[in-house]
This record gives structure tokens, C-alpha cells and sequence, in this order.
């Protein structure tokens, strides 16, 4: 079944919300398509969770006919776009995401978009690789996609992809996806030239789609230079490596970009779980913060727990907790708590990250104490709206 990665970064950049991927079978597709009785329960496999999409409905105009060629599905809370079907493994895949993010002209444009794409995938010419190296480089990104999306254990690299003893050398590991514009796609030779500048010496590119990248360098390059042999030290270099690495290829090409890192590791071992690591990293880091674009796995150890948590539950602690949490809806009061959270509910350094007075920040967290009763001054508290912040993030798909 063909995947179509860079259209689903796209569609995610049009709707402002991710798009949950999953797989059903063709009977499965067909015979809830048909039904035309709201509540169905259909399992759906999404990773390695088993979840349950409640009372698929179906358009008006899909309900003569095969289903097999409906290229959308709306219920009452979720909308699943078709994005590819294997009648050799018997499976339908789509994309699925909350119906308020998609009115129905997107839902056309999506759905539009997905045929398109799809066709051109059928008319793709077989590609030419300069020399050896370079095919080699993309067959093991075609090896190393099929592991990630694997549901057991991540195997060693294979020994034919060793090239010449390069992945048995300790490199720090990264993850680059784009979503460019089609005029402006991005070509794995002019990356590599860009990330070699960047690096000082030559690195090893690997294209695991169609615009995403997993490339490795020299732990010296990165790290070396931190003044205290430990961990933390070597966070904060990497951090900062991936900050200048992010402005580079944002000045460079038009589009949005998202990087994630991992600290050193042997390739030849454990590629396949540290891109499975940054992959997810990055996932986390679009849902929960959208207005950055570095996502790196240590800072997102409360996001992966929120994330790990069923819908039904997130909504009955936002409920139930927070009021529904419709404070959260004011971009005035979503900054000022991020900028608190993020500078360890310090006030005055928040209030000066802010650009206010101190007092007008302290009138603004009284009044946040005041509609849900809660005082992120106080530790209890600050970790009660922290939780039900990212949980209204992540549910509601600010």
C-alpha cells in the first residue's frame, strides 16, 4: 500500500490539527461505509493500540453503491479520509481527525488533494541513483521505514547495509521532516550539501520519506565541547546545535520544518528504535506545541504521558477538573501560562519574558484562580492546570 507522507504534513498545515493514521480491513470499510445506522462500533488499529471509532455515518451522495470507492467518512466527532487500499493484504488506510477541524469544503479539498496524489504515486517513474552509495542509503531508509512501522521489536541494521563499517561508530542521531510546497520540494543531494556545511565534514543522509530524513554525525561535532562530561551538558550542546541547525534550513527553503535529536548511540544496533524515539517526538511536539518546531525526547516526557491517555478519559478530567477549561481558549491566557510553566512559575522572569508589569501579571493569574478555582502559584495547582492544559491541547486540537 502506497503512503503519501508529505500530503499528510500538508493537510495537517491546512487544517491546524494532526491527522491520526490507522487501518482497517476492506470489509471492515465496506460494510460500515454502506450501514447507514449511527451507531456501529468499528475497530480501528492505530500503532500497536486497539481504539474503537463510534457510529460511522456516511455522506448522502456514498450511500448507492461500493464503498470500496467512498473516499470520506463523517460521524458525529470524527471525519476518515481513505488514503490507500491493498486488496493483496485486504486493508484500507486513512487518516482520521476531529469533524470540527474540517468543514466540509476542506473535506472536498482533502478528499481531492488524497486523489490526486494518489494518481500521480501510479505514474512515479523508477529512480536512477547516481552511484552505489546513494542507492544503498535509500534502501536502507526503505528498510528502516518498514522496522518503525513494525509492531515488534526493532531489529540490528542487516550486515549488506553496513557502509564500509560507518554505522559501528557511536553518531548522534537526527530526524528532519518538511512541508514544503510542491514547487519548493526538497532534494536529498541539496540537503546533504546544506547539512555538510553545517556539520564540517560529511555526514550520512537517509531518506525515510518522502520528505523526511534521518542523518547522523560525528558525536565530537555536537558535543564535544561541552564543558562538563555529563548528560545534562550534553543536552544543552545539542539543543543548541539543533538550534542553529533548524534556522539554516528554514532560511534556506520555504515551508514548515521539524526536528528532533537523540543523544549518541551505535546506528548498527539501535537506529530502528532511536528513529521510532524521534518520530514520536516529533508527533508529541506538533500536538502539544504547536508554535515550536524542535522536539526533543527529554522535554517531552509529561506530553508522551497525556498522549498514552484514552480520549474519553482526557475529556471527563478536562470536564470534570478544569470546567471544560474554556479559559484556554484565550491566546492571552494560553501564553501567559506556557511562558509561567516554562520558566518554572517564576514570576518576575515571566513577567519580563511577556513584556508586562509584574502586578498585570499577577492580575491575569488571579484571575485564571478566579474561573477555575485553581492558584498555579501553588505546586499542586500549577500541576493540575499544567496536565489540563496539554490535555485540552492534545483533545481539542488547538
Amino acid at each position: 500500500m502506497k503512503l503519501i507522507p508529505d500530503l499528510k504534513q500538508q493537510i495537517e498545515a491546512i487544517i491546524g490539527t494532526t491527522l491520526d493514521e490507522s487501518v482497517i480491513t476492506i470489509e471492515e470499510w465496506n460494510q460500515y461505509g454502506l450501514s447507514s445506522t449511527r451507531h456501529r462500533t468499528v475497530p480501528v488499529t492505530h500503532n500497536t493500540v486497539t481504539k474503537e471509532a463510534e457510529g460511522l455515518i456516511l455522506d448522502d451522495k456514498m450511500m448507492d453503491g461500493s464503498a470500496t470507492d467512498v473516499s470520506s467518512l463523517r460521524t458525529e466527532d470524527l471525519i476518515y479520509f481513505k488514503v490507500g487500499m491493498s486488496e493483496e493484504e485486504g486493508t484500507v488506510l486513512y487518516w482520521g481527525c476531529s469533524v470540527d477541524a474540517v468543514t466540509l469544503e476542506v473535506q472536498r479539498l482533502i478528499e481531492l488533494l488524497i486523489s490526486s496524489h494518489r494518481e500521480s504515486l501510479d505514474e512515479e517513474q523508477p529512480v536512477i541513483y547516481e552511484n552505489d552509495r546513494e542507492q544503498q542509503l535509500a534502501e536502507l531508509g526503505q528498510w528502516l521505514r518498514k522496522q518503525v512501522e513494525q509492531t515488534v521489536q526493532q531489529e540490528p541494521i542487516p550486515d549488506h547495509f553496513s557502509l564500509d563499517g560507518e554505522l559501528n561508530t557511536e553518531k548522534i542521531p537526527f530526524l528532519l521532516q518538511c512541508e514544503t510546497p510542491d514547487a519548493h520540494r526538497i532534494r536529498s543531494k541539496e540537503l546533504n550539501k546544506l547539512l555538510e556545511s553545517y556539520f564540517g565534514e560529511e555526514i550520512i543522509l537517509i531518506p525515510v520519506g518522502a520528505q523526511e530524513w534521518v542523518f547522523l554525525g560525528d558525536e565530537q561535532i555536537v558535543t564535544g565541547e561541552a564543558e562538563e562530561d555529563t548528560t545534562e551538558a550534553r543536552k544543552d550542546l545539542l539543543n543548541a546545535f539543533c538550534q542553529g541547525l533548524y534556522e539554516l534550513v528554514a532560511s534556506e527553503w520555504a515551508g514548515v520544518f521539524h526536528l528532533s535529536a537523540s543523544l549518541p548511540c551505535i546506528p548498527a544496533k539501535q537506529l530502528s528504535p532511536v528513529t521510532a524515539l524521534l518520530q514520536e517526538s516529533v508527533h508529541l511536539g506538533r500536538a502539544f506545541h504547536v508554535a515550536q518546531h524542535i522536539h526533543l525526547p527529554w522535554d517531552l516526557h509529561l506530553e508522551r504521558l497525556v498522549d498514552s491517555i484514552p480520549v474519553q478519559q482526557r475529556l471527563r478530567f478536562i470536564q470534570e477538573t478544569g470546567k471544560g477549561t474554556v479559559l484556554f481558549s484565550d491566546s492571552e491566557t494560553l501564553a501567559t501560562l506556557e511562558t509561567f510553566f516554562n520558566l518554572d512559575c517564576n514570576v518576575s522572569e515571566t513577567a519580563k519574558r511577556l513584556f508586562i508589569h509584574r502586578n498585570t501579571l499577577v492580575y491575569r493569574l488571579d484571575k485564571i484562580k478566579q474561573e477555575i478555582g485553581y492558584d498555579v502559584r501553588n505546586f499542586e495547582s500549577a500541576v493540575l492546570v499544567r496536565l489540563l492544559l496539554l490535555m485540552y491541547k492534545v483533545t481539542k486540537k488547538l
